[in-house]
């Protein structure tokens, strides 16, 4: 039966397993889980090696820590490699480059944008580089700072996105990839109160998908060949009938370019949009999370599967995605301790 290996990230306590390795079976979208890992407070968010057999996660704490793992390739156990201080409070997200010598970071509390070095044996260098944001927004109780909450790397080139909700922009940089250093490029304001939380890359065309956390809206750019970014297109997330609480989270496009998702938090759902010849998007819809408070999904490598990590129902939701590209059925759900990121290794 053809199987895929999934990594998942949590807000789990230091003594419960926060980290998880699972088989998914592609025939019949089950999960197993393979094992697991402790000692490690909220460890939210992963990065995943290109070698596929390393990974980092961020511990998601004031004062927080990058944690770098390794996974034996055969027996598939996890063990530790070492840790760095995280330069800022709450390392809300991290990133490895392509060249797989660089690891990049982001502190929501702290403001900061940070390099290390990846040694040969997947270890976190000291810090090599430090930025920080300053600034706020008009939503005094999320914007009361600058609040970077990703920082993503544009395809094929030494140049980094940080969507930063504190202050409303997504800033570009260039990575020297010699000495780590980053240096500013660009700087795009979105809506005021917007949120920009994370964003995704066509595959083959020069667009990037943006999603707003607090005014949940997708944000349609052009990117050019230096990382300059030119709007596009502004969809809501949400119905305008929708009169409860929602925080937008997640946004991916599908491999073969043809479907971009996100995920609400409250209205509990993932709208899916059809990629148009120009890069636009059209509505298809929301389907239901099969969960509470889903705050990261990822799709399986052929686009076939849509796994979402419900953090406040505490499950793993199996959507089983349909001829027009959008999820169609409840296929499995896992209860895992308020899970928050998930990761395909490839």
């Amino acid at each position: 039966m053809a199987t895929s290996y999934i990594l998942t990230g949590s807000y789990a306590s230091e003594s419960e397993p926060g980290i998880k390795l699972w088989e998914f079976e592609k025939n019949n979208g089950k999960l197993i889980e393979l094992t697991n890992i402790v000692g490690i407070e909220r460890p939210s968010f992963l990065a995943v090696h290109p070698n596929g057999t390393s990974f980092v996660a961020t511990s998601e704490v004031g004062n927080g820590e990058l944690v770098s793992y390794w996974i034996h390739p055969t027996t598939k156990k996890m063990m530790e490699i070492n840790r760095q201080s995280s330069n800022g409070d709450h390392p809300a997200h991290v990133t490895i480059d392509e060249t797989g010598n660089w690891l990049l970071s982001v502190t929501y509390s702290g403001a900061t944008i940070n390099v290390h070095p990846l040694l040969a044996d997947g270890a976190i260098g000291d810090l090599a580089f430090s930025i920080k944001h300053e600034g706020s927004g008009p939503n005094k109780e999320r914007q009361d700072a600058a609040h970077p909450h990703s920082i993503i790397q544009v395809p094929g080139k030494n140049l980094f996105l940080v969507s930063d909700l504190g202050t409303d922009t997504i800033t570009t940089y260039k990575l020297d990839a010699d000495k780590g250093e980053l240096t500013l490029r660009y700087i795009v304001q979105t809506e005021a109160g917007a949120g920009p939380r994370h964003l995704s890359f066509h595959p083959t065309m020069p667009f990037v998908y943006s999603v707003n956390e607090l005014n949940s809206t997708l944000m349609v750019y052009k990117i050019s060949h230096e990382g300059q970014l030119e709007f596009i297109q502004l969809l809501p997330l949400v119905p305008d009938s929708y009169e409860g609480e929602n925080t937008s989270a997640e946004i991916a496009v599908s491999s073969d370019g043809s479907f971009v998702y996100a995920s609400n938090r409250g209205h509990d759902s993932i709208a899916s949009f059809a990629v148009q010849a120009n890069g636009t998007l059209e509505n298809l819809g929301l389907a239901g999370s099969g969960g509470e408070g889903p705050r990261h999904f990822g799709i399986m490598p052929e686009n076939d599967w849509l796994i979402v990590t419900n953090e406040n129902s505490h499950t793993l939701t199996v959507l089983k995605m349909g001829q027009t590209g959008t999820p169609c059925a409840v296929e499995n759900i896992i209860q895992t301790t308020a899970p928050v990121c998930i990761k395909v290794i490839k």
